[in-house]
C-alpha cells in the first residue's frame, strides 16, 4: 500500500512482484465475478419474473418466500465482502491510466450496481416483484462495472505502452480535462 502514497504512482511502472500479485487478485476477482453471473442465472434466472418468484416466492414452481433471516445472511455477507473488493478495484483503476471521467464514471456505477444489489432483494421480497428490474440492473452493473476495472488495470500494468502513452503519471489537477 506504501506503493500508492507516491505521487505519480502507476501501476505500470510498480515492480514485477507487486505487478504479480495484483494480477493475481485480479484474475481471481474475475472469477468471482463469472460466479456472481452464474449464480444469478442458474439459481435464480435473469427475468424479472424469476427474480420475483424466487425472493417472493411462487405456486408455479412450488417455492417459498426468503424469510428475512435468509436475506439477512445475504446482506450480511454481501455487505463487508463487495464494498472491500469494490475498493481494492478502484484503487488500482486509480492507479492506472485511464481517463478520470471513466475513472469516475466506473467507480461510481459499480459502487451503484452493489447497492442495487444488496438492497433488490429485499425490495423485490418486502416492496414490489417490479423491483426485480432494479436487482437485474444492479447485478448488470456490478458485473459490468468490474468487467471493465479488471480489464483496464490488467491492460495498464501489461498492455502495450502505446496504449497509455497520452496521460501523464500521477493524479490531475482540479479542473484539468478529464
Amino acid at each position: 500500500m506504501r506503493n500508492f502514497s507516491r505521487p505519480g504512482f502507476q501501476l505500470r511502472r510498480a515492480p514485477l512482484e507487486i505487478r504479480i500479485a495484483y494480477t493475481g487478485f485480479l484474475v481471481l476477482t474475475a472469477f468471482g465475478v463469472v460466479t456472481l453471473l452464474a449464480l444469478s442465472a442458474g439459481r435464480i434466472g435473469f427475468s424479472p419474473a424469476s427474480v420475483a418468484t424466487y425472493y417472493r416466492g411462487g405456486e408455479s414452481e412450488m417455492s417459498f418466500p426468503k424469510t428475512f433471516w435468509q436475506l439477512m445472511e445475504v446482506s450480511h455477507f454481501h455487505l463487508f465482502s463487495v464494498p472491500t473488493v469494490l475498493l481494492i478495484l478502484t484503487h488500482l483503476l486509480f492507479a492506472g491510466p485511464a481517463s478520470l471521467r471513466l475513472r469516475v464514471g466506473l467507480t461510481i456505477g459499480t459502487y451503484a450496481g452493489a447497492f442495487l444489489e444488496a438492497c433488490g432483494p429485499w425490495a423485490v421480497r418486502y416492496v414490489s416483484a417490479s423491483c426485480a428490474y432494479a436487482l437485474l440492473a444492479g447485478w448488470a452493473l456490478l458485473a459490468g462495472g468490474c468487467t471493465l476495472i479488471i480489464g483496464l488495470t490488467l491492460g495498464s500494468m501489461w498492455g502495450p505502452e502505446t496504449w497509455f502513452a497520452t496521460r501523464p503519471a500521477g493524479p490531475r489537477s482540479k479542473g484539468e480535462e478529464p
